[in-house]
C-alpha cells in the first residue's frame, strides 16, 4: 500500500469532515433538499445495487470475512510468487481494514447518536443534533465501502486504477447524502477512519518484512 496516499486520503476527508461540521453540512442539506438530486433514481436504485453485490443487506461483516478469507487462501498459493503476493496482501490487508473501520464506526454511531439530516428537519428541533440518539456520525456505507476499496486503490500500481476502485465509495456516500441519510462530515468521517486504519495496517505489514516500507508502482506506470 502507498503510504503517500492514505495520508493524501486522510488529510483530505479530515478537510472535509471538519469543513462540514464547522461549516457545509447544513448548507448542502438545504441545497439538496431543494434540488433535482433530492433522491435522484439514479442514486438510489445504483446504491441498492451495490449494497446487493456486496451483500451489506446480509451483514456488514460479510465482504470483511469473504475478503480476509480470500487473501489468506492465496497468501498460502502464492508463496514463492513475490507479485501474486503482494496482490494476496493487498486483498488481505482490505477486508482487515474494512472489518476495523466498521467496527469503529458502530462504535462512534452509539457515542455520538446524531441525527440523520432527513430526521433533523423533521423534528422541528433544529437545535438538537447530537446525543439524542440517532445513528447518523460515522456513516456505515461509507465505513464499508471506503474500508474496503481505500486500501486497495492504495495498493493499487496505476491511476487510473485508483480512480476506478475510488469511484466505488464516492458514488455510496453521494447517494447517502442525497438520500439525505448522511451529512457530509458523516461520510468524511468515515472515509478518515478507513485511512487511519489503512496506516496501521500498511505499518504492520512493513513491520513484518511481507512487502516493501514503501509501496511502489510498477515500472512504466504512474503513481
Amino acid at each position: 500500500m502507498s503510504r503517500r496516499f492514505l495520508l493524501a486520503s486522510a488529510f483530505i476527508a479530515a478537510t472535509c469532515m471538519f469543513a462540514g461540521l464547522l461549516v457545509l453540512d447544513i448548507p448542502i442539506v438545504h441545497w439538496i433538499q431543494g434540488s433535482a438530486v433530492d433522491n435522484a433514481p439514479m442514486f438510489v436504485h445504483g446504491l441498492d445495487a451495490l449494497d446487493v453485490i456486496f451483500g451489506i443487506h446480509v451483514s456488514y461483516w460479510l465482504a470483511s470475512i469473504v475478503t480476509i478469507c480470500t487473501g489468506l487462501i492465496l497468501l498460502l498459493i502464492a508463496r514463492s510468487a513475490r507479485q501474486r503476493q503482494k496482490l494476496a496482501l493487498a486483498i488481505l490487508g482490505a477486508g482487515i481494514v474494512q472489518a476495523a473501520t466498521i467496527g469503529m464506526m458502530m462504535l462512534g454511531k452509539g457515542a455520538f447518536g446524531r441525527l440523520r439530516p432527513l430526521q433533523w428537519i423533521e423534528s422541528g428541533e433544529l437545535s438538537s443534533i447530537w446525543f439524542v440518539g440517532g445513528g447518523s456520525f460515522p456513516s456505515g456505507h461509507s465505513s464499508f465501502y471506503f474500508g474496503l476499496f481505500l486500501p486497495l486503490a492504495a495498493a493499487a500500481p496505476r491511476a487510473w486504477q485508483r480512480a476506478g476502485l475510488l469511484a466505488v465509495p464516492l458514488f455510496a456516500i453521494s447517494a447517502r447524502m442525497v438520500m439525505s441519510k448522511h451529512f457530509l462530515s458523516d461520510v468524511a468521517a468515515s472515509a478518515l477512519i478507513a485511512a487511519c486504519m489503512a496506516l496501521l495496517v500498511c505499518e504492520a505489514i512493513r513491520r513484518l518484512q511481507l512487502v516493501d516500507p514503501v509501496s511502489r508502482p510498477l515500472p512504466g506506470s504512474e503513481s
